[in-house]
């Protein structure tokens, strides 16, 4: 039996979610983490841009959290 990925479960107006892709980055808890998750996401969207903004805002938003030592919310 084959498990599915998250990523292949996950809907498709979810990827345009900012909120769904920093819970995601939350799991990363230092800078190098956040990269490499970051810059696996943008190899697999790189054709939807909708889906790029959304990454960059989260990824700016955890950067901003992993810097002052807190969740920031909205």
């Amino acid at each position: 039996m084959v498990s599915k990925k998250q990523e292949d479960i996950t809907e498709p107006q979810d990827l345009e979610s900012k909120d769904m892709w920093l819970r995601r980055f939350r799991m990363a808890k230092t800078q190098q983490t956040l990269t490499l998750m970051v810059e696996r996401a943008i190899d697999q969207y790189h054709q939807k841009p909708s889906v790029l903004g959304a990454i960059y805002l989260a990824e700016c938003q955890r950067e901003r959290e992993l810097e002052t030592g807190m969740l920031l919310n909205r």
